[in-house]
């Protein structure tokens, strides 16, 4: 009679009661169902949810239309840990600028874009309006008031030891234009000297027929 008894409990489920508790309602109540003591989950996906799809037994073949079996793609198994990490890419810095300045001789606001600016070729565009205060005392016309301004920056790289760079600016005002023209070129002779070479022409067409200016330098400088 023991040894049925004790076949019949151990083939049956263990079941734990609650143990009373006399006091407050809210504990009895919490102690009469512990699963209300489980905190709260907002987790869209489970915490051993990688295990169990790890785990998980293969799909059953399916059957194609030409009645052969078609066998599933085999996954494979994504393990916590296993993840790869999100590549961490610094902000790219825009391609237009917009700012606005002011000066002893000059104030207005520019707008900027630059149309290429990866790859051994560079092109910029700026344009802007201002006032100038006084003249002479930097590019532009001779006289003060009102002006627009525009520049065009262009930019070569040629093969790995020079640079060559163009710049053309215009400010228009009260009937007036002057044009300047810069040359600049590069030559990395050695690993600390390089030979820097600039030529600019300058254009006003105030007085008549205008007038022109010109001048150049040749430069040969060490880094430190």
């Amino acid at each position: 009679m023991s040894a049925w008894l004790g076949l019949a409990l151990l083939g049956s489920p263990f079941v734990t009661l609650p143990m009373p508790v006399a006091g407050d309602p809210t504990l009895m109540a919490l102690a009469s169902d512990p699963a209300q003591m489980r905190l709260y989950c907002f987790s869209t996906r489970c915490g051993d949810e990688e295990w169990r799809l790890a785990l998980a037994s293969p799909p059953q073949p399916t059957r194609a239309l030409s009645g052969m079996p078609k066998t599933p793609r085999a996954r494979a198994p994504s393990l916590p840990g296993n993840r790869r990490y999100i590549g961490l890419n610094a902000p790219a810095t825009p391609r237009e600028s917009r700012g606005s300045y002011s000066n002893d001789f000059r104030i207005g606001t520019r707008y900027g874009v630059q149309a290429l600016r990866d790859g051994p070729t560079q092109l910029g565009l700026q344009f802007g309006a201002g006032y100038r205060l006084a003249p002479l005392y930097d590019d532009g016309i001779n006289r003060p008031g009102a002006v627009m301004r525009g520049e065009v920056n262009f930019g070569q790289r040629i093969g790995d030891r020079a640079q060559w760079r163009q710049r053309v600016f215009v400010e228009s005002g009260h009937g007036f234009t002057f044009v300047k023209q810069s040359v600049q070129l590069d030559v990395q002779l050695w690993p600390d000297w390089t030979l820097e070479t600039d030529f600019a022409i300058r254009h006003d067409s105030e007085g008549g027929g205008g007038s022109e200016s010109a001048e150049s330098s040749i430069e040969l400088r060490r880094r430190f």
